[in-house]
């Protein structure tokens, strides 16, 4: 078992895709299905710690001790000594390592580096599957597909996750703007940030806080080094109101003007304008927790309270009205054919359409070169379909699956192929020649019974096609949970 590289400063593990629900979960179809869209889309540590501790009763077995008890604090101590609880807080540290620091961590990535000690290189790298688990009777493939579903329904789990609640809801800027109003932005801020405390100051500098909290205070609470003695007022608190509100909505502005729209101020308004351009660029996740030490929610999490309570109470207090969002199969196609036209390219670090092409030429996974504008989204045929279901709200990712054979066999239910719905996935069989598999989303069905699909080709990029029934070998109904 090799120490997992991601504790080391300035190193990254790859995700890449593989398919980790295998068929002995099939006949759990119906509660992974009506869980998929929130269980899955923003992962919590505590609820994967309790899943791999319910599978087997030795997840911190001596050698994962050995190798991750030091960077848990507790250095010196021998594993024949150490606590069931001090073992599950090696086990939670490092789940929580993983999900702050790889780039679109998913669900399945904690327990597999876990074991592994990485993510697998590529896709064709299949030795993470024959890993032998400590404690479990099969092997790590099987252990992961049990992990899937246990994480779902297991009633122990859902315990912890009851204590541990989180929230998915996507962003859907792209598809639903809403409006933007200055007044109603900064009273959500002030809403959520201190209760519209504008002397709010328990852990300001000068309460002697700790100084990794960054101090914030005010209405706003601007931390002490981005207020910087604006206005000559040494921090926000000490600042009359009417100073407050003008440095804010300067501070808005600037977002507004810089990112384009109101749901990306939370966003920079928690882990600043730097940061949130790479979250947008897909560089970070929104399942990151910033400065856990001091912030216990994800940004993801932050950002759907704050919008939740933009469009519910803020915009109604201004006199506006919210913009109704689409919801599942709706913002799945209208995202797609917003990107008609965009290339299609083997390259699994651009393949989701985030982050943008740098542009010039490039060579893909399999040698090929691409050239493409800087800016420029590309995907391939499964990083197409993930990232439009995703902008509903559903990250296939985060159930294990990355590549269209991932979608066969998963818990998924089957479409009724007498009534497909438009976002019904249909998965191609390998082709005999390049041995490559395909994965279409449905776009509508023509009133002949012709069944046209929206997809990235290799010939085409993303373009409306047409289904080819003799190529399909399943068709799946994703759905999101009601509410």
């Amino acid at each position: 078992m090799n120490k997992l590289v991601l504790l080391l400063p300035g190193a990254l593990i790859p995700i890449i895709g593989i398919s980790v629900v295998a068929n002995s979960v099939a006949s759990t179809a119906g509660p992974m299905a009506a869980a998929a869209a929130c269980v899955y889309a923003n992962p919590s540590a505590e609820r994967i710690t309790a899943t791999m501790e319910k599978l087997t009763t030795t997840p911190v077995d001596d050698q994962h001790w050995d190798a991750y008890a030091v960077d848990a604090g507790y250095d010196g101590i021998d594993y024949q000594a150490s606590s069931l609880d001090e073992r599950h807080q090696v086990l939670l540290r490092t789940v929580r390592t993983i999900l702050n620091t790889v780039p679109q961590a998913t669900l399945t990535a904690p327990p597999i580096i876990w074991w592994h000690g990485a993510m697998p290189g590529d896709d064709t790298d299949l030795s993470w599957q024959n890993t032998p688990v400590n404690g479990w009777d099969g092997d790590l493939d099987s252990y992961i597909a049990a992990f899937a579903n246990t994480y779902a329904v297991d009633p122990d789990v859902l315990a912890i996750a009851a204590a541990n609640p989180t929230s998915c809801a996507p962003i859907g800027g792209s598809l639903c703007p809403q409006p933007t109003d200055v007044s109603a932005i900064l009273a959500t801020i002030r809403s959520l940030e201190s209760g519209d405390n504008y002397t709010e100051h328990h852990r300001a500098k000068i309460t002697n806080y700790a100084a990794g909290s960054g101090w914030p205070s005010g209405a706003y609470q601007f931390i002490y080094s981005t207020w910087n003695k604006y206005a000559g007022y040494d921090e926000a608190f000490n600042a009359p109101p009417a100073i407050q509100d003008e440095r804010a909505a300067s501070d808005v502005n600037s977002i507004l003007a810089e990112l384009g729209s109101v749901e990306w101020v939370p966003v920079a308004w928690y882990v600043g304008t730097e940061k949130a351009d790479k979250i947008k660029n897909g560089e970070i996740p929104l399942t990151w927790i910033p400065n856990p030490a001091h912030n216990t929610i994800s940004i993801g999490d932050y950002q759907t309270r704050w919008m939740t309570r933009y469009t519910t109470a803020s915009l109604p207090a201004a006199g506006l009205s919210a913009t109704p969002c689409p919801q599942g199969a709706p913002a799945v196609i209208a995202w797609a054919e917003s990107q008609i036209g965009a290339p299609w390219v083997a390259f699994g670090k651009y393949r989701y359409g985030t982050p943008l092409w740098p542009g010039g030429t490039l060579r893909g996974d399999k040698g090929d070169l691409y050239t493409f504008p800087a800016g420029t989204a590309v995907y391939d045929c499964s990083g197409f379909v993930i990232t439009a279901w995703a902008k509903a709200g559903l990250d296939f990712r985060n159930q294990g699956i990355h590549y269209s054979q991932a979608f066969k066999t998963t818990a998924l239910p089957d479409a009724d192929r007498n009534a497909l719905q438009p976002g019904d996935i249909a998965v191609y069989g390998l082709d005999p020649k390049s041995g490559i598999g395909h994965v279409v989303l449905i776009h509508h069905v023509d009133p002949d019974g012709t069944v046209r699909t929206i997809e990235a080709s290799s010939s085409k990029g993303v373009h409306i096609g047409t289904l080819q029934w003799n190529r399909v070998i399943a068709i799946k109904h994703p759905t999101l949970p009601a509410g």
